[in-house]
């Protein structure tokens, strides 16, 4: 076995919030990829945006899912960063009279 696995390195927080706010987003994206091209043929949308970089519809799979999964990651950092935050300082500010 393995000697070095009695340690355990212990994640930070902000590490921990972005290893959950990756695998949510993923899980999110394939689930929309998956709802979304269950109606939408890639093809059909490479045509209607007269885009000939695109020929096959593994590529468009692979653009689609790439765009969701940027859209929920940038969605997720944005509702971490805006989350109130434990304060450190005093509770309550001294009043000035």
């Amino acid at each position: 076995m393995n000697e070095g696995a009695d340690e355990t390195t212990d994640w930070s927080r902000d590490t921990q919030k972005l290893a959950v706010l990756t695998w949510i987003s993923f899980l999110t994206a394939s689930g929309f990829t998956m709802l979304f091209f269950a109606f939408v043929d890639p093809l059909v949308l490479v045509d209607a945006l007269n885009i000939t970089a695109i020929e096959s519809r593994n590529a468009g799979y692979a653009i689609g899912f790439a765009l969701f999964f940027a859209n929920t990651w940038i969605a997720g950092w944005f509702t971490l960063r805006l989350c109130r935050r434990k304060r450190t300082g005093p509770v309550s500010l001294p009043r000035k009279d």
